[in-house]
């Protein structure tokens, strides 16, 4: 009697356990079926395509880099450095829609301009069309100056990561810029929605439609919307000292003469300003420099504001050959062809002696503009100059330099602020 119960508890036992193994199979394998199907991942195909200066791909784990000179397949994990006056772009296609010869559009295009480190995190797909997952990249970009990014939806959307010294960004379909440089990362959105970090409260907030935002180590700056200044984070408004950011220069054509004087005040109403002061005769320059090198490729405008004021002056207009202003503006940039140009704007107030008002040795014969009268604050602010450019057959590619001078015999004037205003 006891050897049947054993048998009989035997048998339940494994009937129940096939039972429970028949359920577990039943009901795990299409689950674990449908988990494959919705969340296995394939690999976007990816290419990179050199088009000016130096592009080197290394491979991780490898010390060693190589020169890229034409179109090239990137697979797995790989980083990319471009030299100063470099130019790549970056872009990922699905793996079916894409076809070598064919016109078919990439998911993601990133187009890398100047001094960039960029390093390809992941960049997948789902490998079945059941599936609701996005196709997803991850970028790495420890330096950039200028990195312009597309986000595009095939039937899937597409989720783009930048992540910076300074955070993760997350990017849906849309156009952006990121600029990487020093110690701060600029985000700015043309098209679309990006969720930018904030370190300081660890949280995210959106950026929409033509705003921009910096964030630094301690946290995120004000949005800002509409056009990035250039200057702005470069002392564009003389709040603190020129040391560091601006370079003094003078010089006369007569060792006897003064060579007129640079020097900051801080007016009643805490306005930081630039004086250039000079009394003698002869020719003499007198101003403030910076080198800036910022790659400008790709932008869709570009203007310059300056808030400025003419004192005194001898000579009239711009004295005989127009090269000599109380106030001039000169921005010094590389062209398409790696030449340096550079565009001159001045300013007057006194009339008279039938001297044009216009630089006659100068490549870019910018009519001279008169003040309304000596001692008022005079607001300029340029036309668009991309265009006027193009039409003239040089495409800018990147702003060298900026200088603020006075030029003449003697001359007082003043500089309060200047900027230089892209749009993304």
């Amino acid at each position: 009697m006891n050897k049947l119960k054993k048998f009989e508890t035997i048998a339940w036992v494994i009937l129940l356990t096939a039972f429970c193994i028949c359920v577990i199979i039943a009901i795990g394998t299409p689950w674990s079926v449908r988990w494959l199907v919705m969340n296995t991942r394939r690999p976007l195909k990816v290419f990179i395509q050199p088009r000016a200066g130096i592009v080197a791909q290394q491979e991780p784990g490898s010390s060693t880099s190589t020169l890229l000179s034409s179109e090239a397949e990137v697979t797995g994990q790989t980083t990319f450095r471009l030299s100063e006056n470099a130019e790549a772009w970056l872009l990922f296609y699905h793996p079916e829609g894409y076809a070598p010869g064919t016109p078919t559009p990439p998911i993601v295009t990133v187009q890398l301009y100047g001094e960039t480190d960029l390093t390809i995190e992941n960049a997948q797909t789902p490998r079945f069309s059941a599936s609701r997952l996005p196709n997803q990249v991850t970028l790495d970009i420890q330096r950039g100056a200028n990195t312009q990014i597309a986000v595009e939806d095939n039937d899937r959307a597409t989720v783009l990561n930048v992540q910076t010294p300074h955070g993760v960004a997350e990017m849906d379909k849309g156009t952006y810029t990121v600029v990487v440089e020093g110690d701060q990362t600029e985000f700015a959105v043309s098209s679309g929605k990006a969720h930018i970090p904030d370190p300081a409260s660890g949280e995210k907030l959106i950026l929409g439609e033509l705003q921009r935002a910096e964030v630094t180590a301690a946290g995120l700056t004000e949005i800002y919307t509409g056009e990035r200044d250039i200057l702005r984070n470069r002392n564009g408004n003389f709040e603190l000292p020129l040391e560091g950011t601006w370079e003094v220069f003078s010089r006369t054509a007569f060792a006897d003469q003064s060579s007129g004087t640079v020097r900051q005040a801080t007016l009643a109403d805490n306005l930081h300003i630039v004086l250039l002061e000079r009394m003698g005769q002869g020719f003499s320059e007198a101003g403030i420099t910076q080198e800036i090198n910022q790659d400008i490729r790709g932008v869709r405008s570009l203007r310059v504001r300056a808030r400025l004021r003419v004192d005194t002056q001898t000579l009239s207009v711009c004295g005989s050959l127009g090269t000599e202003c109380p106030v001039m503006i000169r921005i010094k940039y590389t062209d398409q062809t790696g030449a340096l140009r550079e565009w001159l704007q001045g300013f007057y107030a006194k009339e008279g002696n039938n001297n044009q008002p216009v630089c006659q040795s100068c490549e870019w014969q910018a009519v001279h503009i008169k003040v309304a009268q000596p001692g008022v604050w005079h607001n300029y602010e340029s036309p668009d100059l991309l265009p006027l450019m193009l039409a003239k057959g040089i495409e800018p590619v990147a702003i060298r330099w900026v200088d603020i001078y006075a030029s003449g015999h003697a001359y007082g004037s003043a500089i309060d602020e200047i900027a230089i205003l892209v749009t993304e």
